[in-house]
């Protein structure tokens, strides 16, 4: 399978959450490309529509990555940091990082106390508070000469790498999802009847707010998170903790910590799916969440449609292009034929 260069850029491009306007440019000038008309809101949404009336459904994939803020600098011109969405601290020291200063940006490295060291002897575990970004720096004049100051964001390097059957890099969370939309959206034909809303969201991974602003603007009688999802197929995991498995085909998310599932919208993807001959997934996933969490508020009928993902919220991930291949076909038929029925 042959992986559209889009994905490698829209990967390697910095966007943390609230920092999404690079990948915003890049997704807008597909879609023009496409002959689609973008439009935006106030937070930074990015969506086009299909169609007209009702029902509506909404396709959304999240544009923006985990990453860090600066709430520090101390004297000697280190960055003592926050999180933005989840990360492991334990898995960070050594991380390459860009950092987006107001003029430009600046490589980083992100480093702790050394545990020999000994930050101290009663703590078994790095914490966000042990970690800091060293730019090269000697003072903290120099770092705001940089443009550097509290509030400025980082993430972590882009690192896309094309393995033959596999893909890896940073931000598979949710760049895969953006990707498999953008592709589905090549070739289709819509319905006759009814609206179609492919969206690309903001501030996914501080709370889902774009898909909050979003749901209340457009009330969509249907809704479907695209995702780069959890696959800890891994050793060490349970079988019966096995959340989705690598070469499986996408997975269906039957609940979460937000949702559960419609019954009728999984069982028009599953049947879209079978009788297509596209393999997929069932999953459960108990410990996190998705924008579909904001859209069943306004009272949207919800699932979710994920490329297992090996490794997300991490400086690499990895995914299989199968998985990607049999997710994009599996949307292009949703988008030719979204509405369930009674």
């Amino acid at each position: 399978m042959t992986i559209d260069p889009i994905l490698s850029k829209l990967v390697n491009t910095p966007a943390p959450s609230g920092r999404e306007n690079r990948v915003r440019e890049i997704i807008s000038e597909r879609l023009m490309d496409l002959g689609y008309e973008p439009l935006s809101d106030s937070i930074g949404n990015l969506y086009v529509v299909i169609g007209e009336g009702r029902p509506l459904i909404l396709l959304a994939a999240h544009m923006d990555e985990v990453g860090f803020m600066v709430k520090y600098v101390d004297e000697k011109g280190f960055l003592r940091i926050t999180f933005l969405g989840g990360l492991n601290a334990e898995r960070l020291p050594g991380s390459e990082i860009i950092v987006l200063g107001n003029e430009r940006d600046y490589y980083g490295i992100i480093g702790s106390i050394p545990p020999h060291l000994s930050r101290d002897e009663k703590k078994s575990e790095i914490t966000v508070d042990d970690l800091f970004i060293d730019v090269g720096a000697s003072s903290r004049e120099q770092v705001f000469e940089m443009g550097i100051e509290p509030g400025t964001t980082a993430t972590f390097i882009g690192n896309f790498k094309d393995w033959g059957e596999f893909v890896s890099g940073k931000a598979f969370d949710d760049r895969i999802g953006c990707y498999v939309l953008l592709k589905a959206l090549e070739d289709f034909e819509p319905p006759e009847t009814g609206s179609i809303v492919v969206a690309f969201t903001v501030q996914e991974e501080v709370g889902l707010r774009g898909a909050s602003v979003l749901a209340h603007s457009l009330q969509p009688n249907f809704a479907i998170s695209i995702e780069g999802t959890i696959a800890n197929d891994t050793p060490g995991n349970d079988e019966s903790r096995i959340v989705t498995r690598i070469g499986e085909g996408p997975a269906i998310r039957v609940m979460d910590k937000t949702i559960l599932a419609s019954e009728r919208l999984i069982k028009h993807v599953r049947k879209t799916a079978e009788d297509n001959n596209i393999p997929y997934q069932l999953q459960l996933s108990p410990y996190s969440g998705t924008d579909a969490g904001r859209f069943i508020l306004t009272g949207a009928e919800v699932t979710s449609i994920s490329v297992p993902v090996r490794y997300i919220h991490s400086p690499v991930a990895l995914a299989k292009k199968d998985d990607i291949d049999f997710t994009i076909q599996l949307l292009r038929k949703l988008l030719e034929d979204p509405f369930p029925g009674s």
